[in-house]
């Protein structure tokens, strides 16, 4: 497998330039004789770190999960313990204009420096996963934590590495010798939860060496920047109405909205979920986001720059505010939406189908074309709960993903096509809702239309979808092929499937609503209906149609089409407003779940080889987060094919805004290796199925590739009886 041919398996950095300056060993370079021309200077290793100008020299730019400091590898050797030696690997050295492998891999490092003969997997295993280790593969990662001024070194192993405390301990202090930089505090930062040190902490404090676990650096940063990027906008300071903000505006919150539109950048003094819709746009979008810890109106960086125009660079290092002129910030704008409108597809379909009749087949390239095709006539979320249906398998069927699990993983459901919402406007006694309807896409499209202007023609426009007929016999035909593709359930929620939603570079993430329906409530005699919101400390936390009936829930997930913060994002990805359609993917209610998550199919942020998840209690929804309430962070690190991912929580949940932190992880560790279990094989499932995901891959090694495209975006559910529910699936973007 071309991912382990070699082993250094990077320990949560992001690798970027540097400068060079070193502190080598010159006997050790004489070993070397093959490469000496090439090597005299700079040095490719060095036996100590004097200074802290010659770590800088040797280290590269990256920090874990997007932080800031700097990154130096380190091996040591100690096969022969009473005799322990360690190198630092230049990770900036290049030969012939590029860095050679043997700076950039531990595994290929020791080959050439320690002409050893192991072979790969003898060196992981003697590495990485032995008690008694052979060498040892580390980091040394720079962090600046609360009001420090200076870095502390931090010596970290990858999160699967199972390095005992008395070995962690030697490793520790042969750092230590080699790292006599004037001032210099260490630390060790554990990033598996393995890697313990309770048993150690006498010696490591009177060594001076501080020892942390990976989420208490992480709740001492204070700047991590999310995505980095640069803007051009008016800075905005903790904004009272985020609706009233414009794509020119660069806004400092204290915490992310729960619905928050197109921004030209974004900033939080609270952190921010990775996983978050929020975060996923920005970086699909490339909108800078960071999280500013110290944020506040008297901040002396932002105060001076306050509603004025600015130039923001946001890096992995840190970020910068300069003056800039309106006239800039409006040819910025212009450049990002100067291209073309996208015309959506308008396909005719009338068939009701379930999720499985959708997908029949994913047998034959022609078979799965066929599926992916129907978001044109059946939008993005239905198809892709067809393709989970067909992809995952039910549990009755043998050989299938969910069969083991003697129940079936993603919901049996009805895809209703975009078809009937188009026949609905043209109705004559939907007249008045057809011109209101052309009005506001034409506003949009034209580009004039000020957030308190869209924010009116959305209340009127959704106001009469609301009031509107349905086209004849459509409610009844839903109510009728639900009891058949879900005999026995009483209650369903109604999810927008439009055809701009999990779209090519535009996956919709949160622009749309979902409604609880139970078929058998009674419509008004008028059929009118109307949504209701619940707020929590004055924001909107859900939306609720009544009565809850079926055409009700049909209208209100149309009336969603015209979210104000959905035509933000469709004119700024220039997608047509006049050709968007609006279909169903109708799937059973959970009800009181005891936890839901995001999982992304790559570590956001970072250079680890596995998953990212983020997990919540309760039906407090990941993606759009209830205010004052974080959720659990973890990534799931792949080591080696024949081993089990390796779990690190790097933030645990605040489930609600008056509870503590958690100081637990919310699922077990077989819950967690469970759902990460299915999720390879999905993925798996969806790379062989659609040929553009991993076009150049082969599809049995796409969950290892860091460096792969595209990744997926997945959400889950945990039922009260402990079954999951993989509820959606997207492809994603961003990195």
């Amino acid at each position: 497998m071309p991912l382990f041919t070699r082993s250094t398996f990077p320990l949560l950095i992001a690798l970027s330039a540097a400068a060079s300056a070193f502190a080598a060993n010159p006997a050790d370079t004489a070993r070397q004789p093959m490469a000496s021309a090439a090597l005299a200077a700079p040095a490719w290793y060095a036996a100590k770190m004097n200074s802290a100008a010659a770590f800088d020299s040797f280290s590269r730019n990256g920090g874990v999960l997007s932080t800031s400091g700097r990154s130096l590898k380190f091996l040591i050797d100690n096969r022969n313990p009473s005799a322990r030696t360690i190198n630092f690997i230049n990770g900036n050295y290049t030969e012939n204009g590029s860095s050679p492998d043997y700076v950039k891999y531990h595994y290929d490092f020791a080959r050439r420096r320690l002409n050893i003969g192991d072979s790969v997997a003898s060196f992981n295993n003697s590495t990485y996963f032995a008690q008694t280790k052979k060498y040892f593969a580390g980091t040394i990662q720079t962090y600046t934590l609360g009001d420090a001024t200076t870095p502390i070194y931090a010596v970290q192993f990858y999160p699967d590495d199972v390095v005992s405390e008395s070995a962690l301990l030697d490793a520790l202090t042969t750092v230590q010798r080699a790292l006599p930089i004037p001032g210099a505090k260490l630390a060790f930062v554990a990033t598996g939860t393995q890697q313990t040190f309770k048993n150690i902490a006498t010696q490591a404090r009177a060594l001076n060496i501080q020892l942390l676990t990976i989420d208490q650096v992480l709740g001492d940063i204070k700047f991590i920047g999310l995505n980095p990027g640069e803007a051009w906008g008016y800075l905005r300071l903790f904004p009272s109405d985020a609706n009233a903000l414009r794509p020119t505006d660069i806004a400092v919150f204290d915490e992310l909205p729960l619905d928050l539109s197109v921004l030209a950048g974004v900033m939080t003094r609270a952190y921010q979920d990775v996983n978050s819709h929020v975060n996923l746009k920005s970086k699909e979008r490339n909108t800078p986001n960071m999280v500013l810890r110290d944020a506040s109106i008297s901040h002396p960086r932002l105060q001076q720059w306050a509603d004025r125009p600015v130039h923001l660079v946001v890096t992995s290092q840190g970020y910068t505010l300069e003056s800039t002129t309106p006239a800039i910030i409006a040819e910025k704008l212009a450049q990002k939406l100067n291209r073309p409108w996208t015309a959506l597809p308008v396909v005719n379909e009338t068939r009701l189908q379930s999720f499985d009749e959708l997908c029949p087949s994913l047998k034959t390239a022609t078979a799965s074309a066929s599926c992916f095709d129907a978001a044109k006539r059946y939008g993005g979320k239905s198809t892709g709960l067809a393709f989970l249906a067909r992809g995952v398998g039910r549990a009755a069927t043998p050989g299938s993903i969910s069969a083991p699990f003697a129940y079936d993983l993603t919901p049996a459901g009805l895809a209703v096509p975009v078809q009937f919402y188009r026949d609905m406007l043209i109705m004559p006694e939907n007249l008045a809702l057809k011109i209101k309807v052309d009005a506001l896409a034409a506003a949009e499209k034209a580009g004039y239309l000020s957030p308190q202007e869209r924010d009116a023609m959305v209340t009127e426009v959704q106001a009469l979808f609301y009031k509107a007929k349905l086209p004849v016999g459509l409610a009844d035909a839903v109510k009728a092929r639900l009891l058949t593709v879900s005999p026995g359930t009483t209650k369903f929620k109604f999810r927008s499937s439009a055809t701009s939603e999990d779209v090519a570079n535009f996956n919709g993430a949160g622009l749309y609503d979902s409604f609880a329906i139970e078929p058998e409530k009674t419509d008004n005699a008028d059929l009118s209906c109307v949504v209701e919101a619940d707020s929590v400390a004055g924001v909107v936390t859900k939306l609720k149609v009544k009565p809850k009936t079926v055409q009700c829930g049909i209208k209100a997930v149309y009336a969603s089409l015209w979210n104000s913060r959905a035509l933000v994002e469709r004119s700024f990805a220039r997608l047509d407003h006049a050709t968007a359609g609006m279909g169903l993917s109708i799937n059973p209610s959970y009800g009181d779940e005891l936890a839901n998550l995001v999982l992304v199919t790559r570590v956001l942020g970072s250079d680890v080889y596995g998953y990212s998840l983020s997990v919540q209690v309760g039906e407090n929804l990941v993606t759009n987060p209830t205010p004052g309430t974080i959720s659990e962070y973890t990534i799931a690190s792949f080591s080696d094919p024949g081993r089990p991912p390796r779990f690190t929580p790097a933030r645990f949940a605040k489930p609600t805004p008056t509870e503590p932190v958690r100081t637990t992880p919310i699922l077990t560790q077989k819950q967690m290796s469970d759902i990460v279990e299915v999720a390879r094989k999905i993925e798996v499932a969806y790379c062989k199925a659609k040929p553009t995901y991993y076009p150049r891959g082969d599809c049995n090694n796409v969950w290892l590739d860091k460096n792969k495209p595209l990744s997926l975006d997945m959400e889950v559910k945990i039922l009260p009886d402990g079954h999951y529910q993989f509820k959606q699936v997207r492809e994603f973007h961003g990195r």
